[in-house]
């Protein structure tokens, strides 16, 4: 059976753009962080979803007829970033050196054309799966043929819907979607709703009434409020319904072979992906096509380590190792093995990549490390004049060198940090993910290595075969990451900034933060004194005694007992959140004692007892700096 892909093209370039940093460009200035995650995303999309049939949708300039009917529609929307709105033609490229076919019509949006195609595909029997950020696809939902792939944000994160999924994540069916939307109304278009119909209110009225025309059939039968609200907007909701309707007409043809992947000519889009500089992106291209390109190398799967030379268990055989790689200039790949958390408990062990053309590695592990002569050799090793060392979140390593007296300072690369600098709105970095990212490899199984993964013989230890496993890993990124940083002109920020920087924060996890901890228990008594005391008082207001962390509680007592306005409603009822309390400030003495009492409680929780408990027997806090969380590179 044949599976149709539809991308709405505006919706995931802007969901790229606003999850990749601006400073991403070209050796020439040109910004490619919107083209670049848009890439990703069709390349992850390819390679995932696997479809016979793809087009790429975009809305054009001019007014549709949904602006015609309503000048304000979609009035309250800024305009794009200029640097967004020049990469939109630079999406385009990408998409036509595919060939594959791009689509937009004048007086349409996207969601019409998508819609019109789906519903052709649907007819032929064809299966339909639409990638969008915009819900209002959620109305083409249809078993078994149309689905929906929705991008909730950045550039890796969706949900897959079917009916049942739209059911459950709305409360009705996709057949309803239209009417339930046009009640809840939709900002980001401009088309607000019937004042107090939220999304569970819209979901229940039509679950019970069958939908607009129902209810409006049966206002009696609702609150007097309610009732009101719906009567006074009911030109409103069924204007709403009428331009949230997708069309399924619209004038456009595509013959269905016009839609087949694989016409496509790699010269030309590997000339397009050398212009954008997307290095690192093309092989994943090629891998997701499932096609071969000979300029581009060949990735083996198979490194087998050479057992033979696997175990170093006396000083004499792990210092004539070490000496011995100490007459190469050549980047030195290691792996350690750690008991519990890397770099925090005990070192089982290090993986040293001896010969990488042999698989060949070399395991020492901690009682031998820990042999005066050595750790010594090692020392020299990894010291100012040592080889260049690579390594996977090297952070944690420098942290077990230094409780063998041992400083690393000839760190070149760590494949985490590089990782995070090509892609920096990622969630993982782990190196499993990277390998197959970016090198087409894959560590073995605990089990055993299957047939065309990293493979280990001989007769190490597991966990030394295992740390043995990632030094090959690690050894296998160097490349293509030397090669991505400096095509995307990162070369020199991560030789610079971001390597020195590891050794800086790790020195700084290693000393710790000194703490006064007699003042510290001096002010977190103080503090939950403080906050017994405004407890007592919120009971006070409330005329009872009752759990004021509870929030069904508190919402009881707000919103029934004191008959306080509700300002937001969540899916298990009305919000008493911070930003909605701020609106009720001054309407009831227990909002001022609420307010306070949830400030001096996270000060107790965070700085008073949570600090508390992180001090370490030497008196002193040992942090955790993570340089690869936040995409804007500040440290978390």
């Amino acid at each position: 059976m044949t599976t149709l892909m539809l991308i709405d093209g505006n919706s995931l370039t802007y969901r790229a753009f606003f999850a990749l940093p601006t400073d991403m460009a070209t050796a020439s200035g040109q910004v490619t962080n919107a083209v670049y995650g848009f890439t990703a995303m069709l390349i992850n999309l390819l390679r995932d979803q696997k479809p016979d049939h793809l087009a790429v949708v975009f809305d054009r300039p001019e007014p549709t007829f949904r602006h015609i009917a309503l000048p304000s529609y979609k009035a309250n929307r800024d305009e794009s970033p200029d640097i967004l709105r020049q990469q939109m033609g630079l999406v385009r490229q990408v998409v036509e050196a595919l060939r594959v076919p791009v689509l937009d019509l004048v007086g349409f949006e996207a969601d019409d054309i998508i819609a019109t195609l789906a519903t052709e595909a649907e007819a032929r029997g064809d299966d339909v799966l639409i990638v969008t950020g915009d819900r209002d696809s959620y109305q083409l939902v249809r078993d078994p043929h149309i689905r929906v792939l929705y991008n909730k944000r950045g550039v890796s994160d969706y949900a897959l819907y079917d009916e049942a999924g739209i059911l459950e994540r709305t409360g009705v069916k996709p057949t309803s979607y239209v009417e339930y939307a046009a009640l809840r109304g939709d900002p980001s278009d401009n088309l607000p709703g019937v004042p107090g119909v939220g999304e569970k209110t819209a979901a229940k009225l039509i679950t019970t009434y069958g939908g607009i025309d129902g209810i409006y059939e049966n206002l009696d039968a609702l609150t007097p409020k309610l009732r009101q609200n719906l009567a006074e907007n009911e030109e409103k909701a069924r204007n709403n319904c009428e331009l949230m309707l997708l069309r399924r007409d619209a004038p456009v043809t595509v013959d269905p072979d016009e839609l087949n992947i694989g016409n496509y000519d790699l010269d030309e889009v590997r000339q397009v992906f050398d212009f954008l500089e997307f290095n690192a992106l093309y092989p994943r291209l090629i891998d997701a096509l499932g096609v071969t390109d000979d300029s581009v190398p060949a990735e083996s799967t198979d490194l087998v380590l050479f057992a033979e030379r696997s175990d170093l268990l006396t000083a004499t055989d792990a210092v004539g190792v070490l000496r011995a790689l100490a007459d190469s200039d050549e980047p030195l790949a290691v792996a350690a093995l750690w008991a519990g958390a890397e770099g925090r408990s005990t070192l089982e062990g290090l993986a040293i990549v001896t010969d990488a053309e042999s698989a060949d590695v070399a395991w020492i592990p901690s009682a031998v490390l820990a042999l005066p002569e050595v750790g010594g050799a090692l020392a020299d090793l990894v010291g100012d004049s040592g080889r260049p060392l690579v390594a996977h979140d090297a952070k944690a390593l420098i942290r077990s060198f230094e409780e063998l007296d041992i400083d690393l300072r000839s760190l070149s690369l760590d494949t985490m940090i590089a990782a995070y600098l090509l892609d920096p709105a990622e969630s993982r970095y782990a190196l499993e993910t990277l390998l197959e990212k970016y090198a087409h490899a894959r560590l073995p199984d605990s089990d055993g290595p299957p047939a065309g993964q990293l493979d280990f013989g001989g007769d190490t230890e597991p966990d030394g075969q295992s740390a043995a496993c990632r030094a090959l890993g690690v050894h296998r990124l160097i490349a293509p990451f030397n090669e991505a940083l400096v095509a995307r002109g990162l070369a020199d920020l991560n030789a610079t900034i971001e390597v020195p920087l590891v050794r800086v924060l790790a020195r700084m996890e290693i000393v710790g933060v000194g703490v006064d901890e007699i003042e510290l228990r001096r002010l977190n008594d103080s503090l939950i004194a403080r906050c017994d005391e405004l407890r007592a008082e919120i009971c006070a207001d409330a005329g009872e005694e009752f759990n004021v962390n509870s929030t069904v509680k508190l919402r009881e007592i707000l919103f029934e007992r004191l008959g306080l306005a509700p300002q937001k409603k969540t899916k298990t009822g009305f919000s008493t959140d911070a930003a909605s309390l701020e609106k009720l400030r001054g309407q009831h003495p227990i909002i001022e004692h609420l307010l306070s009492y949830r400030e001096v409680e996270k000060l107790r929780s965070t700085y008073g007892e949570g600090l508390l408990a992180e001090i370490a027997p030497d008196g002193r806090i040992h942090a955790t700096f993570n340089q690869t969380v936040a995409r804007t590179g500040r440290l978390s």
